[in-house]
């Protein structure tokens, strides 16, 4: 199971954007994974997985991320670095890289909101693995040193 990251500074970070004036949440998300992975949106099942906003997570500034999950393909596993990345591609779960932000407790919530999905507990055994995952990314989400 992966998860596509980009490469910014020393660390990766989870893709995404802004919503645009007009657009709605689930949309821009839409927009986004197809932007900065080539995955099709509208081929894959994407949930919101919840609001992430504590004043310190962005040393940018303060922001506030609606995160999304989606079950992707194996075979649909394109990945491409914007321009405001150094690089971009897949980990997989049991393996991250030392990541951006708040993005390990993004992942974490994300591994766990799937695992309760109705299209999840479809595939024998996959909640399992997912809180798994979860289980494995315990602790502080700021980076360690």
């Amino acid at each position: 199971m992966g998860v596509p990251y980009f490469l910014s500074q020393d660390t990766w970070a989870l893709p995404g954007g802004f919503v645009d004036e007009g657009e709605s949440l689930d949309a821009a998300a839409g927009r986004e994974l197809q932007e900065e992975t080539s995955v099709d949106p509208t081929t894959v099942f994407l949930t919101q997985v919840g609001a992430f906003g504590d004043p310190g997570r962005d040393p940018r500034g303060w922001t506030i991320t609606v995160a999304y999950a989606a079950l992707v393909p194996t075979t649909n596993l394109g990945v491409k670095a914007a321009d405001d990345a150094k690089d971009a591609r897949w980990f997989d779960v049991s393996m991250l890289p030392l990541l951006a932000f708040d993005h390990k407790l993004v992942v974490r919530s994300a591994l766990r909101h799937l695992a309760k999905q109705p299209t999840a507990v479809a595939v024998a055994g996959l909640p399992a693995i997912l809180e798994a995952a979860a289980h494995k990314l315990e602790g502080p989400w700021r980076a360690e040193s």
